[in-house]
């Protein structure tokens, strides 16, 4: 039997677009797979490890993913799709040479941009 199976990170950019960005569904799938957490009580779980960018990493069947949008949606009647991201725009000084852990910027504005 041929399946279609796409990486975690094809995974989780399907979910902020189709369910919104309520979590960092990264990490969420993450989670998922150690078995720490379910969204609204559905888990979305690999159907196997396939050689990707040249190391073996999590693949999930499109049929797996649809279920799982579409029980999501059900249940939480607030997920939204297609939302932009959310951009800010940050004050930095060019001269400022610390490491970027250390550096809090006062951020300005935040806007919402498409195709970003």
């Amino acid at each position: 039997m041929k399946l279609k199976i796409i990486s975690s990170s094809e995974v989780a950019y399907l979910l902020r677009k189709e369910l919104g960005p309520t979590r960092n569904w990264d990490d969420t799938l993450a989670d998922m797979r150690r078995g720490r957490i379910e969204v609204h009580g559905y888990t979305l779980l690999p159907t196997c490890m396939g050689k990707y960018a040249r190391a073996w990493r999590p693949m999930y069947a499109i049929p797996d993913i649809v279920n799982f949008i579409r029980a999501v949606r059900m249940a939480d009647r607030c997920a939204t799709r297609n939302v932009p991201c959310q951009v800010k725009t940050a004050h930095m000084d060019p001269t400022d040479v610390r490491p970027w852990n250390t550096r809090k910027l006062p951020v300005a504005i935040s806007t919402h941009v498409a195709g970003v």
